[in-house]
Formats: C-alpha cells, structure tokens, sequence
C-alpha cells in the first residue's frame, strides 16, 4: 500500500517538475523536441522522490530487503529529514503557485513561502522521529502526502484562473489532467483513510486508555465516515452537482467535529496532550467557519484548507499520542519488574536483619542491643507487608505525576 501510494506521488512530483523547469515555449505547444527534454528531469526527480518516500516510510523488514540488495542504512534521522524535506517543498511551492492570493501580506509570498516551509519542515521532521515504528503512521504520512501533492499538481497546470477566489473545489472542476490530479488524489487519500482506520485506533486496545465498550467501534465508524466524505467530494465534483458535493463534505466535516468533541467518552484514560489538541482543533474550526460565515475575513477557499489540515494533522497526533510509546512502554515493564524484584530482596534482608543498613552493624554487639524495641519491632512488620502486598493493591494516580501522554504503567515506573 505504501509503494502504491509513493508512486502515486511521484507522479503528481513529475507533473509539478515540469511545470517549473519548463519554460512557457515548452508549455505554449512548441516542438515536442522542447517538451521531452525538460519532460526527462522532472521524470527522474519524480522517481527519485518516489524511492526516497519508500524508503523513508519503510518498515523494519523492508529496510532489511533493501539492505540485502547493498543499499545504505540511512537510519532514523535520514528518513525523517527526507520525510520533512518533502514536506517543506510541498508548502513552499503551494505558496509559489498562489503567489498573488499572499501580496498583501507583509512580505508577500516569500515570507509566506518560508514560513509555512519552515514549519512543516521542522514540525514533520520531529513527528517522523518519534512515530516512526508505528505501521500506520508511515502509511497515513503518504496518504496525507497524496493529497497535497496531487492538490500541488493541479495548482501547478489548472487553467481555471484564481481559483483560490472561490473554493477549494475548484481545482477538480476543469475536466482535463489538472482536475484528475485533484480528484484522484482526495479520492485515493480518502479511500486511504477509511481503509486504515483499524490501524490508526489500533494503540487504543491496550488496558492502559481503557477504552469504554463499543467506543473503539463507533470511533473507526466515524474515522471511515471521514474518508468516505472526503472520497465523495472527489467522485462528485462541485460544477456537477453541488448539492451532493457539500452533503460529502458536510458530512466528514461532521464526523470529525463529533470525534473532537467527544473525546473524554471514548476512552477513560486518553492522553491529555490528544483531549487539548482535539478541543483545540474544533474550537480552531468553529472559529473558521464563523469568520468566514459572519465577519467575511477570508474566503471558502481558506476554511476548506484549514478543515482538511486540521483532520490530517488530528489523525496523525492520534497515532502519535497513543502509539509514540509503545516501545518505551515494554522497557518500562521489564524494568519495573527488575526494581520489583530488587525491592523485594532488600525488605526481605531488612526483615531478616532488622536494620535498614546493614553494613553500618557493628560485627559484636552488645547484649542490650540484640533487643528490639517495640517500635522497631513494628516497623520491621510494616516494611514486610508493603513488600508482600499484592502489586494491583498499589494504585498510582498516574495524572498527575509524569508525562501526560505515558500510559499508567510507564508513570508508575516513574513514581
């Protein structure tokens, strides 16, 4: 599924290649002779990208397949930087090709180019670090890819003009190869989505969130209700029938509002980093629409970016809140149970010897020593049965102590 979507965008990378390396002659109709020469280096860039992608989302045994064949380790900060690389590109040139939609900013589009750039690149390089083990995760990153490059394709050759000055949409309306590079994309990225909606909550099963019954259900219904509507808004363009067009889209917009907002009923234990973020992310929604709706600040073009990022991104900060622990999580539990172990030996040999230092006893002791008091007689008793008390009987209010995003087990090492 990975080398399909990777190869999906190198080719949406071919076509935007050859929109910016070919000069307007090439692209007018002049010879063939013209086209094919500029066609060859965006068909190699394209590919390069398309390699870099597979190996950048790889799994383990993939890596060990490539490595057979004598291909280089690039280890986890290679794959990352590769990851944000492609990310930053994607934002700059996005910006590039709207240029006149950012003039009135202070600096234009350049200072918009490289901020945006910027900030996907630094955001998405620290996000491929820490999720990277997870399966689902390096799928999704291409699924969420696809969409933005093929969305970059179609800005890059569409002939509807400012497009941005109506709406999103407008892209996949022109019938030709520019709107099949829209359509295509959300159709496929949609379709992507639905499919790995298992993967996704998959981290969700373990004891540590407590997942209520019948939430882990009604929470993949609703991430499939999301790719479906996103499929739709594909399948049915807005210059064909609008209605239904909106109904597609009104309908994931719905179905991810309702996740947000009810994230405390899900699970029992949800990271706190996930609840802020998806409060955050529908406030941040609310606040698109009635600035759009009511005070006119920007157009539908802008909501509808806002809407498809903020599901992405919710989806992604999914896998990595609950996931981004799972290796830490298994070393967390053979360690604890070795310090279990080691607590269990010294209160043993406390027990045993009566002192808590026992290589500060004097070898002979007095006679009036070897007595014990009854307050040292009592603690002796304490310390055995907190050393033989059941492990479940040791709660640990696991809020507030450690990090928010740990499951209880990894703060209760912490403790």
């Amino acid at each position: 599924m990975r080398r399909v979507y990777a190869s999906l965008i190198a080719v949406a990378v071919t076509i935007v290649l050859f929109r910016v390396l070919a000069p307007q002659s090439a692209l007018a109709g002049a010879t063939v002779t013209v086209e094919l020469l500029w066609a060859l280096p965006a068909v190699l860039g394209g590919a390069a990208v398309g390699m870099t992608l597979v190996v950048a989302s790889a799994s383990r045994a993939g890596l060990a397949g490539m490595a057979r064949f004598g291909l280089p380790d690039f280890g986890t900060s290679g794959r990352a930087l590769s990851n944000a690389l492609a990310w930053a590109t994607i934002g700059v040139l996005a910006v590039h090709f709207t240029a006149a939609a950012f003039e009135l900013l202070p600096g234009g589009h350049r200072a918009v180019a490289a901020i945006i750039g910027g900030s996907l690149g630094v955001g998405t390089y620290h996000l491929h670090r820490h999720a990277i083990e997870h399966d689902a995760y390096r799928t999704f990153n291409l699924v969420a890819m696809l969409l933005a490059s093929g969305s970059l394709a179609s800005m890059s050759i569409t002939p509807t003009g400012e497009w941005w000055t109506r709406n999103f949409s407008t892209l996949g309306t022109s019938d030709d190869i520019a709107a099949a590079c829209f359509n295509i994309a959300i159709i496929v990225s949609g379709a992507g989505m639905a499919l790995l909606s298992g993967g996704l909550t998959r981290a969700l099963v373990s004891d540590a969130y407590r997942v209520r019954r019948g939430r882990l259900v009604t929470m993949r219904a609703l991430i499939v209700l999301i790719g479906l509507g996103l499929a739709g808004v594909g399948m049915v363009p807005i210059d064909g029938d609008t209605v239904l067009h909106n109904v597609f889209a009104a309908s994931a917009a719905g179905a991810f509002a309702f996740l947000c907002l009810s994230m405390v009923i899900w699970a029992a234990r949800m990271p706190r980093a996930l609840v802020a973020f998806s409060y955050g992310a529908l406030g941040l929604e609310l606040f698109a629409l009635f600035a759009y709706d009511v005070l006119g600040l920007f157009n539908l073009t802008v909501f509808e970016i806002i809407a498809f990022t903020l599901v992405f991104a919710w989806l992604i900060a999914l896998v990595a809140t609950t996931a981004g622990h799972a290796h830490a999580v298994g070393l967390h539990h053979d360690l604890a149970a070795r310090r279990h172990a080691v607590t269990a030996g010294l209160g043993t040999r406390r027990g045993q010897s009566g002192s808590s230092s026992p290589d500060s006893r004097p070898v002979e002791r007095a006679p009036h020593r070897q007595r014990r008091s009854a307050w040292t007689s009592a603690r002796v008793r304490r310390a055995t049965r907190r050393v033989q008390q059941p492990r479940h009987q040791q709660r640990v209010r696991w809020r507030r102590d450690g990090h928010a995003d740990d499951p209880p087990d990894v703060v209760a090492f912490a403790q």
